[in-house]
């Protein structure tokens, strides 16, 4: 509810340290964005220690956007697929079920049709903007 009635004012003061800037040319235009550390932190991103010199493996209980962007299950928005694989993967984790992944599990188990859903991405991206010409 707090952050609801907080949406008309506009982005906070942090928007100077932490901002995301439009694409339109005809003007800019500001965005709070969460910073690396805090998106770490919504995922359960942890680092650790492999017991060999200085290394560390990422370990996390959700995939990181980077991970889900380049994944075949980003189709550009939420579809029943994503919500499926999200509810199992919740029920899991409440269950004591699931456990940690690395960043190579991830990309793995997120995979799917990659690239045909790319292919489709794209498809979709042309009819788009010839639509608009």
């Amino acid at each position: 509810q707090e952050l609801a009635n907080d949406v008309p004012n506009g982005p906070s003061s942090d928007v100077l340290y932490f901002a995301d800037t439009s694409e339109d040319v005809s003007c800019t235009l500001l965005f709070d964005t969460l910073s690396e550390h805090e998106i770490e932190i919504l995922c359960g991103v942890y680092y650790v220690d492999t017991g060999i010199r200085a290394q560390t493996t990422t370990l996390a209980w959700w995939p990181v956007p980077g991970l889900w962007d380049a994944s075949g299950l980003n189709m550009g928005y939420w579809t029943l697929s994503c919500e499926q694989l999200f509810q199992v993967r919740l029920r899991k984790i409440c269950e004591g079920e699931a456990t940690l992944l690395t960043t190579k599990k991830w990309r793995s188990d997120l995979k799917y049709y990659k690239n045909q859903s790319k292919k489709i991405n794209n498809c979709v991206e042309n009819k788009c903007r010839q639509l608009l010409r």
